[in-house]
């Protein structure tokens, strides 16, 4: 037993000195994101080392039988060299590519080092980097066994209470949209502080006085001497042309959630297959995402999911330019949701400063009750409407997320599961009684958008209403024969491609796109199409216009923990680990890797930071 308690004090003794090293590599990412301004950024920075070193601290403890051995001992220095060197390494990336390095990004190198810039000459300088770590560790190792006098017990509960402040801080600083706070999250590697949206509600209700939200979208449009952030969106401020004297046009977009694009179909959604066909239709069209928040961030930004972390550090001031340009040029901006658009900063990002009466959530006790008191909202808008001023409206509808809301006059597909749940414990089982319950729910959904629509053209307003008809991601039902269900598990098609229509007044001439495109394009197309902005595209989005798409593109996706790259039909995926599959079967691997397109894509997810 002492020998064990020996062991573990040499261990405790040996994390605490040897983090020196870590603590001064942490600070340069610190430092770049570091915020003057308050007392509480400044103490929530200082707590950010102790997330590492609690990660480090319970690791090497778990190699301490290591040291029972003379010919094992040192081994336990190897998660503090793999430590410092991924850290080395992720300044210089990070410096150059405005990206942390992944596993996606370590393939890349090893196979294809000098198509991302590495030269030989680097190779070299990065073994003697190697060697010099390794070597430290060694001394920090001899010196542990010296410093038997360091009493590490209350120095690392005074670690752990500075960790637990530090989260704390976090806490408050994302529910009240604290920028001195939230910077810091995508500067550090892997990084994933704390958040506690339900709680901090119910403490803001019960202390309204001292919880209190930071609303910032005064701020500049673009304030790189002030935003450590560096995030430069839009790169320039957005110019508009007057255009002609026609009234402008009022904007609808209607989001269903989780469906894919194969269920629009006559028989499943016959009221808006029918106005597909009066419509524009991109049958080739993926979101940004298998997940929500990735999915509508691209929807609603034009950009990649790689830059939701960054607007969300300060999502008043980066509000999207969708919403801020509608607004700045006259338009009244609704949302109607059956969904929490207060997490993830959601409403802040996507609506700003949005009045209570214009951002309805019904908050109902079912997904089909949610959506029919949201399509309530929006047909009694639309019907006191009188107002010559125009107006964008955003609805999202939430019944076809599994459980499968819908009310029974709505159980057209049969048979439905006795249990919603089943595939979690049986994942080959049969298919079609769950995609029937979905099936259903979509249906239900067609009807409400039936009653939206059918709103419009009573009310005159359909003239001059331009619609846009998607989805924020897609669903599977074991497509891939693998187990997988719902979405967020794979980027295969069955999760990521979803229906785009798109309807203008007035014009004649419509298009089936086949071409790829996707929820980064709808932005563009709207500024330019809609508030007729003469900026380039390159300054505010990621996409393309989607009456302009080129013959081949990549695509951007991600999901809650990992983030993929569409380039031609091969998936490459990104998280703790990395996976190559065709965008048509997860279980078909590419022969050849693209490494080059592949890097052009990445690069993206820098262009608009600095």
């Amino acid at each position: 037993m002492n020998t064990f308690l020996n062991h573990l004090q040499f261990a405790s003794r040996y994390i605490l000195i040897s983090f020196i090293t870590s603590l001064t590599l942490l600070s340069v990412f610190i430092y770049s994101a570091y915020q003057h301004d308050t007392l509480s950024a400044f103490i929530y920075s200082m707590s950010i080392p102790s997330y590492y070193y609690l990660a480090y601290f319970v690791v090497t403890l778990l190699l301490t039988p290591l040291l029972y051995f003379k010919r094992t001992a040192l081994l336990i220095i190897i998660p503090k060299v793999v430590l410092d060197l991924f850290l080395l390494a992720d300044i210089l990336v990070f410096n150059v590519y405005r990206f942390h390095i992944d596993m996606l990004f370590i393939e890349m190198t090893l196979f294809d080092f000098q198509g991302i810039g590495i030269s030989w000459g680097m190779s070299l300088l990065a073994v003697i980097v190697f060697l010099g770590v390794v070597t430290l560790q060694v001394l920090f190792f001899s010196k542990a066994k010296q410093l038997i006098m360091i009493k590490t017990k209350y120095i690392n509960i005074g670690i752990l209470a500075f960790f637990i402040l530090g989260q704390g801080l976090h806490i408050w600083g994302h529910f009240t949209k604290q920028e001195s706070i939230l910077a810091y999250t995508p500067y550090m590697p892997y990084f994933a502080p704390i958040t506690s949206t339900k709680n901090m509600a119910t403490l803001q209700q019960r202390y309204p006085e001292l919880i209190v939200v930071n609303k910032s979208s005064s701020a500049p449009v673009i304030d790189n001497q002030t935003s450590s952030q560096r995030f430069n969106y839009p790169i320039k401020p957005l110019v508009f042309d007057k255009g002609d004297n026609k009234a402008p046009l009022n904007v609808l977009m209607f989001v269903v959630e989780s469906w894919r694009a194969d269920m629009l179909t006559s028989d499943i959604t016959p009221y808006i297959a029918e106005f597909a066909t009066k419509s524009h239709q991109f049958n080739n069209h993926y979101s940004g995402g298998n997940v929500t928040v990735s999915g509508l961030f691209s929807l609603m930004y034009g950009l990649n999911p790689s830059y939701l972390a960054s607007a969300q550090s300060a999502p008043f001031k980066h509000q999207t330019m969708l919403t801020k340009s509608f607004s700045q040029r006259g338009y009244d901006i609704s949302s109607y949701s059956g969904s929490n658009f207060n997490r993830f900063a959601m409403k802040p990002m996507f609506f700003g400063e949005i009045s209570d009466p214009g951002f309805i959530y019904p908050q109902k006790s079912s997904s089909s009750k949610n959506d029919l008191a949201v399509t309530t909202e929006v047909i009694n808008d639309l019907k006191i409407n009188t107002s010559d001023k125009p107006w964008f409206k955003f609805v999202f509808l939430t019944s076809s997320h599994h459980d499968y809301d819908y009310p029974e006059h709505h159980k057209k597909f049969l048979p439905t599961p006795k249990v919603t749940a089943e595939f979690l414990v049986n994942k080959q089982i049969s298919a079609q009684p769950f995609l029937n319950d979905y099936q259903n729910s979509l249906h239900y959904i067609d009807s409400l958008f039936k009653q939206i629509h059918q709103t419009l053209i009573k009310s005159g307003q359909d003239k001059n209403t331009l619609i846009v008809i998607t989805s924020d991601h897609g669903e599977e039902f074991n497509d891939n024969k693998q187990g997988f269900w719902g979405h967020g598990s794979n980027f295969t098609k069955a999760q990521t491609t979803v229906p785009l229509v798109m309807y203008i007044p007035g014009q004649k001439k419509l298009i089936k796109e086949t071409n790829r495109s996707a929820h980064v394009d709808i932005v563009p197309t709207l500024l330019k199409h809609v508030l007729n902005t003469a900026s380039p595209l390159s300054h505010y989005s990621s996409g393309f216009d989607l009456f302009d798409l080129p013959a081949q593109r990549g695509v951007a996706m991600a999901s809650y923990i990992d983030k993929a790259y569409l380039v031609d039909n091969t998936i490459y995926s990104s998280g703790l680990l990395t996976n190559k599959y065709d965008i048509d079967d997860f279980n078909k691997k590419p022969d050849t890797i693209n490494y080059q397109q592949l890097q052009i894509l990445r690069q993206q997810d820098s262009h608009f930071l600095q």
